[in-house]
């Protein structure tokens, strides 16, 4: 027998009834149930929601932009690169493209959109996944500012609640302000103005309807979106912005069907890429140390630095030509890298690639085929070949030993063919490096500035952090001293071998002429302009080495000088900002205006917080700067400058070139601009026999004055009153006179009182004929040779061309007769004679001169 069993609920009548008491009860526990739950729930959402109100406050991490001498921007310091910009310089354009494409219904939802989000919820259940947004304009922002990215149900549910209560405190304009300038656009760029100026280097008021729609189409991906990176993405995305566009009625179907049949072009990658990295790196450590990580990297500041981006693009030009040149010189150092094994090498593409590269680059090439003496190349899109005409200065004739298919070779891009190839020139990473700084002489403003070959290859800067022996490239500033000691440009001193011996030595100095040739007696012009030694280190000797350090310091350079004979020379080492000064303060009539790389610092608010106001001090009296200035245009136009002599400007310079060249140097400058150039090892190697500053650096200063030329003005070098302009001969530095045989002459600057009285003679030129032993002797005004008779019995025996007839009171040349003059003999000095070290003989066989440090060595001969 079965048995059915019925359950009965106590609170329910016989008929099934509930009573109307329990129905209360029911009631009440639902509502507390309820209530319960929504608290539960509400704490749930909101247990670590931030207050909104921060948004009161809303100072978000800005960038520090540094920008050049016209506003443009060089580079950046930030956390966030981020502009900020206010609701009006919101352009319509582009609000009309944002709402199309991210939120139609912005000016109507209250903070959530909700036929969008139910279509969204509804997706996510389906497809069991959280792919779907939904999220309006406000919950964007909500979550960039104060939750996490990860998509949780939580979250959601809390960007909600956030988003309302955003919309409840903040008007629409508010709203759209704090979005744009929150927003993240992909390759380090927060908010709408940093991205505009990074992808099309102009303001966002000012991008077409084209880039708005890129601009726009970024917000979804980013990165993967970028028209750098993918632009074939960033297109499509660009189109879908415009069609949105056009179905919201924001523009006509013809307009967006112009807009996609634009390209997709972005700023160059020049253009965005720190031109001037070692300039921005001193910028910034200035900034740091000024004013703190926090002001440097969040607070926003805009430092207005003396760059000119038009040089420094010049500049770095200039130094890559000329620093591969040299780098050739030195020899090919083979093929260091290959595509990797298994790896084919007709498809397989290097990292660098990721970035097209363009004509005129120079870009890793992989080899895919060698024959008939040509090594084919691939280079990203580009197709070409090199052969020995490229390759020839590798010394390397057969194709095949030079390269194997799957080789990695550096080539630079040249112009497209007919057929579509590109011409190729084959290159090598120079592992020299170099320092170039261009300053304005006038006030100090540092224009251009290169530290080094490659700031990623090495930070240091090389044109203001290296210590380097100058050479020549000192020589300026022993004759300046010289000027302030009396002596004047036609003044002569003897350029003989000479043994210097100093106490303070351990060893006597025997410096040679670069030449190792010997010119006698010479002013002071022609040794400066043939950079000769010998007589650069008796003229300090003369002068004594006190005047050229006070000198030196005087005109800005900083360093640790001994008064040492080696000093004339430039064995002491020197920064290559503070030489390039130093001359800048001769091409500014003296006057030295510290060198500096910003002029003033403003704050978000556009207060000035920080102005830099150079130090200015007369260094040198403005008629020495003149003479100076005529002296290295000399250097210029006659002497080891020559080379640049063809440029259509007044020029002032001079080279420079250490033992072993080591180190190579030329500095030079017009009226407006002085530039100096190093070029060097990091460790102290020689860059080759012959690299002299000549060869090794003067061309990399033509090259940047070549493309700086058109910028400048020609002018004169201002004469100051206190300067007078004599004609003398060239070649003793004596009052020019024709009609005493005397030629060539030449213009000379002197300080108006010591231009020279006496005017040259045929005798004094005859006299330059005979070996320059015997141009120490002086002519009486009968034109008489006066020679001590010990000395002179000495030269006839040392120098067998010498011939002494006419009862040994006339003397010539056995090889040349003619050249004679006659001999007034003097008693023996008493003084102990010239001093010449019998035992050694210079190049020519000549004996050496010996001079004691101190004893400041004679000017026989001079005025």
């Amino acid at each position: 027998m079965r048995v059915k069993l019925r359950w009965r609920r106590k609170s329910a009548t016989p008929d099934g009834k509930r009573k109307p008491a329990v129905r209360w009860v029911a009631l009440l526990i639902t509502v507390i149930a309820a209530a319960a739950g929504g608290s539960a729930l509400g704490t749930f959402l909101e247990f670590d929601l931030p207050d909104i109100r921060a948004l009161e406050d809303y100072r978000p991490p800005q960038m520090t932009r540094v920008l050049d001498r016209e506003g443009r921007e060089v580079d950046s310091f930030a956390e966030q690169r981020r502009i900020l910009i206010s609701h009006q310089q919101i352009p319509a354009l582009f609000r009309n493209a944002l709402l199309a494409t991210e939120d139609t219904n912005f000016e109507r939802h209250t903070g959530i959109d909700m036929k969008a989000l139910l279509r969204a919820v509804w997706r996510d259940l389906t497809s069991l996944t959280m792919a779907e947004g939904g999220s309006t304009l406000t919950q964007q922002l909500a979550r960039n500012l104060f939750l996490h990215p990860e998509k949780t149900w939580r979250r959601k549910a809390q960007e909600a609640v956030l988003a309302l209560e955003v919309e409840r405190q903040y008007t629409k304009e508010e709203i759209l302000a704090f979005y744009c300038n929150q927003i993240y656009m992909g390759h380090g760029r927060y908010g709408i103005e940093a991205a505009s100026r990074f992808y099309f280097d102009k303001p966002v008021r000012d991008l077409s309807l084209p880039e708005t729609a890129i601009l726009v189409g970024l917000i979804q991906r980013p990165e993967a979106l970028s028209p750098i990176r993918r632009p074939e993405r960033a297109r499509d995305r660009r189109d879908l912005v415009l069609r949105r566009m056009a179905e919201v009625g924001f523009i006509t179907a013809e307009q967006a069907a112009a807009a996609r049949a634009e390209p997709v072009v972005v700023a160059t990658r020049r253009s965005s890429r720190n031109d001037a990295p070692y300039f921005v790196e001193d910028v910034r450590r200035w900034l740091q140390q000024r004013f703190g990580n926090d002001a440097l990297y969040q607070t926003g500041l805009d430092v207005s630095t003396t760059l000119d981006l038009r040089l420094q693009h010049m500049a770095t030009k200039a130094v890559d030509a000329g620093l591969r040149e040299l780098d050739k010189r030195q020899g090919w150092r083979g093929v260091a890298r290959r595509v990797p094994d298994g790896e084919n090498p007709t498809t397989w593409s290097p990292e660098s690639w990721s970035t097209p590269p363009a004509i005129g680059e120079v870009v890793d090439g992989v080899v895919t085929f060698i024959g008939a003496g040509k090594a084919q190349i691939r280079a990203g899109e580009w197709r070409g070949a090199l052969g020995r005409e490229q390759t020839g200065w590798t010394g390397r004739k057969e194709m095949d030993r030079l390269f194997r298919v799957g080789d990695i070779v550096r080539v630079r891009l040249g112009p497209l063919a007919a057929d579509g190839s590109v011409a190729l020139a084959l290159e090598q990473e120079p592992q020299v490096e170099v320092a170039l700084v261009a300053i304005e002489p006038a006030t100090g403003a540092v224009r251009a500035l290169v530290g080094g070959f490659d700031f990623g290859r090495s930070e240091f800067n090389r044109a203001t952090q290296a210590l380097r022996q100058t050479g020549s490239a000192f020589k300026p500033f022993v004759f300046a001293a010289a000027l302030a000691a009396g002596w004047t440009a036609a003044d002569t001193i003897l350029d003989e071998p000479t043994v210097f011996v100093d106490p303070a030595m351990p060893e006597p100095y025997e410096p040679e002429n670069y030449s190792r040739k010997y010119n006698g007696r010479i002013t002071l012009r022609t040794a400066l302009e043939e950079s000769l030694n010998i007589p650069t280190v008796k003229l300090m000797e003369a002068i004594g080495a006190d005047g050229v350090i006070d000198t030196a310091r005087r005109l800005g350079i900083r360093a640790e000088f001994r008064p040492y004979p080696s000093l004339a020379l430039g064995a002491f080492e020197v920064r290559l900002i503070d030489l390039t000064a130093a001359y800048g303060a001769l091409a500014n009539q003296g006057v030295l205006v510290e060198p500096h790389l910003i002029d003033r610092v403003v704050d978000r608010s556009g207060n000035v917080v920080e102005s830099v106001d150079p130090q200015i001090r007369d260094a040198v009296p403005p008629e020495i700067a003149y003479v100076m200035n005529q002296l290295l245009e000399g250097v210029i136009s006659d002497g080891t400058g020559r080379a640049a002599a063809d440029l259509d400007l007044n020029i002032a310079g001079k080279t420079g070139t250490t033992d072993e060249f080591t180190d190579a140097w030329f500095v030079g400058y017009s009226p407006d601009l002085v530039v100096g150039v190093w070029v060097g090892f990091d460790e102290r190697r020689s860059l080759g026999s012959r690299e002299t500053g000549a060869r090794a650096a003067l061309p990399i200063w033509i090259s940047f004055m070549e493309q700086v030329r058109p910028l400048l003005e020609a002018k004169e070098f201002p004469r100051p009153s206190g300067v007078s302009i004599v004609h003398v001969d060239r070649q003793t530095g004596l009052r020019a006179s024709h009609a005493l045989g005397c030629a060539p002459s030449i213009a000379e600057a002197f300080l108006r009182g010591s231009e020279p009285a006496v005017a040259c003679t045929a005798e004094e030129h005859v006299k330059l004929r005979f070996p320059y032993p015997l141009h120490r002797y002086p002519l009486n005004e009968r034109g008489e040779w006066v020679i001590p008779e010990d000395e002179l019995r000495q030269l006839v025996d040392w120098l067998p061309d010498l011939a002494l007839g006419d009862g040994g009171r006339r003397l010539s040349l056995r090889s040349t007769p003619q050249v004679s003059l006659p001999v007034a003999q003097m008693p023996p000095d008493p003084g102990g004679g010239v001093g010449w070290d019998t035992e050694s003989r210079g190049t020519d066989g000549f004996p050496v001169r010996v001079v004691s440090v101190g004893t400041r060595a004679d000017r026989r001969g001079g005025r």
